[in-house]
C-alpha cells in the first residue's frame, strides 16, 4: 500500500547561501518516479506530494 505524503520546502528556513531549488532538486532525485506534484506557495515555499 502507497502512503500519499506532503512535503514543505520554505526558502526562509534555509542556510545563507542556499538556494530553495537545489535542495527540492535534491529531494526529487531521491524520490524518482514517488513523486505526485509540485506545487507553489505564496513566493518562497513549495508543496511536493509524493507516495511513500
Amino acid at each position: 500500500m502507497m502512503i500519499h505524503k506532503i512535503r514543505y520546502f520554505e526558502s526562509k528556513q534555509l542556510s545563507e547561501g542556499v538556494y530553495l531549488q537545489d535542495v527540492v532538486n535534491d529531494f526529487l532525485s531521491k524520490k524518482g518516479d514517488s513523486i505526485i506534484a509540485v506545487l507553489p506557495v505564496l513566493d518562497n515555499a513549495l508543496l511536493v506530494h509524493y507516495k511513500e
